[in-house]
Formats: structure tokens, C-alpha cells, sequence
């Protein structure tokens, strides 16, 4: 009888490393999160880019804008 028990015990030690190995590599599965209905603004009207003009005691730099021409020395 006692090795009946100690075949059990050592079964039922095969078993609970299996399932520990198990959930393991279920842990450690990285699951993609497709949910973005947090981070969205709710307001996503077109806001316009505020100007020199618009702040009268601020000198900004003018916007860089990109030039006509390719990369043509003369």
C-alpha cells in the first residue's frame, strides 16, 4: 500500500509540474490590446495652428516650409 502511495504522490507531482509549466507559458504570451476607445479624443475637429498674430507680445520663428527646387547647385 505505501507504494501505491508513493506512485501517486510522485503522479500527481508530474502532473502539478505539467500544469505549472503550463500556465507558464500562458502567462507568458503577450496579448495584443485592440481596445483604443480610451485614448481617442472625443472632439476631433480640424483646430487651427495658432499664428504670431494671434498673441501680440510673442515673436515666433516663421514656419519652414520646403523649397521649390531640388538640391541643384546653381
Amino acid at each position: 500500500m505505501t507504494e501505491d502511495l508513493k506512485q501517486k504522490e510522485i503522479r500527481l507531482r508530474k502532473e502539478l509540474a505539467q500544469v505549472r509549466a503550463q500556465t507558464a507559458i500562458d502567462e507568458r504570451r503577450i496579448e495584443k490590446n485592440r481596445d483604443f476607445s480610451m485614448g481617442v479624443p472625443t472632439d476631433t475637429s480640424h483646430k487651427a495652428i495658432p499664428t504670431s498674430r494671434d498673441s501680440p507680445d510673442a515673436v515666433l520663428l516663421p514656419s519652414h516650409r520646403r523649397g521649390k527646387k531640388e538640391n541643384i547647385p546653381f
